[in-house]
């Protein structure tokens, strides 16, 4: 079977088990599209407005590579030591003994539950956040907590002198040209965003054009660990700024530093639990599959994730809403596996 069916039967079935009303796919190789599709409806009613090729999805997740990206560029430059304690950037800090390499990897042993605070005001979240001792040795043992790049926003929004999404525009958004890419998207824009979840407790309805994360929401719509929206194009965008950077396959300057690319994706972890590289995760069977050694990615709990294989020099976009119109087990993830396995099995000829 070719591969556009292939991934036509895998999404459709997905929206006929209601994992997520609708979705965007994208795969791309170097400097070409190979499959670009729209599937579904943006939620679940009768006469729904269908999914378009550049409808835009609340990334969650996601947004830590960008302000991972953003760190990286900053250690290129010489303005961040990746093996310097985070307190010598945010001397609020408590822990001491933790530093930016830990919380690139998920080792930093700092523990919160920021949705937890959601009642809170910002200025009791970060005095909380800045007063966290780590629950165990920094560099020991991975746990993937938001309050890792929580602080690696806020450094990277000290050392450029800037609000943090004018440091990202700066840093990442702007210089790869992602049109769509944004936090707290104008009201203008919101008919092509995709909503997420009904929450009449706290939100008063449908979140729809405003992060879903809770205390992103908190924090005025703009984190390091969420807030950013995106399309699939741009994503492709920012995959294949990365795999030029590791592999020089791909068209267009990278930007970051071969040698530090490298670094980045590669396992940082190897002899914890989970692989993790500098803001990647490394060889997740969960959401990749099969996938060849060495292939990065990342996911978001509403429902997005971007796949990077340096061995097939390919990558995998893939957007949906799946928490419209409440928050499930995410079988979301079989599904991007899925994707990921056909994505990456094929041969040029099967496009």
């Amino acid at each position: 079977m070719a591969l556009p069916d292939q991934l036509d039967a895998i999404v459709t079935g997905a929206i006929t088990r209601r994992v997520f009303p609708g979705a965007v796919v994208l795969i791309a190789q170097a400097g070409a599209t190979l499959h670009h599709a729209a599937y579904g409806t943006l939620v679940y009613d009768s006469g729904a407005v269908p999914v378009a090729h550049d409808t835009i999805y609340d990334i969650a997740s996601l947004t830590k590579m960008f302000t991972a990206t953003a760190a990286l560029r900053l250690i290129d430059a010489g303005q961040l030591d990746l093996h310097m304690p985070a307190a010598r950037y945010l001397p609020e800090l408590r822990a001491h003994t933790v530093t930016i390499w830990h919380l690139l990897t998920h080792t930093s042993g700092l523990e919160i539950r920021l949705s937890a605070l959601r009642h809170a005001g910002s200025a009791q979240l970060w005095a909380r956040v800045f007063a966290l001792a780590p629950a165990r040795p920094p560099g020991t043992s991975v746990a993937y907590t938001n309050v890792n790049s929580l602080l690696l926003g806020e450094i990277v929004a000290r050392l450029v002198g800037t609000p943090l999404d004018r440091a990202l525009a700066q840093l990442v958004i702007e210089p790869l040209g992602l049109a769509s890419t944004q936090f707290c998207p104008p009201e203008h824009l919101h008919a092509r965003i995709a909503p997420t979840e009904r929450d009449e407790e706290w939100r008063g309805g449908l979140v729809h054009g405003s992060v879903h994360d809770e205390s992103a929401h908190m924090l005025g719509g703009v984190a390091g660990h969420a807030g950013l929206f995106s399309s699939a194009a741009d994503l492709a965008q920012f995959g294949r700024m990365w795999l030029s950077a590791i592999t020089g396959a791909a068209p267009g300057a990278p930007l970051l530093s071969p040698r530090l690319a490298r670094l980045a994706a590669s396992n940082q972890t190897p002899a914890l639990s989970l692989g993790c590289g500098l803001g990647w995760m490394i060889d997740r069977p969960n959401f990749m599959g099969a996938a060849p050694a060495g292939t990065l990615g990342h996911t978001g709990f509403t429902g997005p994730a971007i796949i990077v294989s340096p061995a097939r020099q390919r990558l995998v976009v893939v957007l949906s809403n799946r928490v419209y119109p409440r928050r499930s087990e995410p079988a979301h993830h079989q599904i991007t596996a899925a994707i990921v396995a056909a994505a990456l099995a094929a041969q040029a000829s099967e496009q």
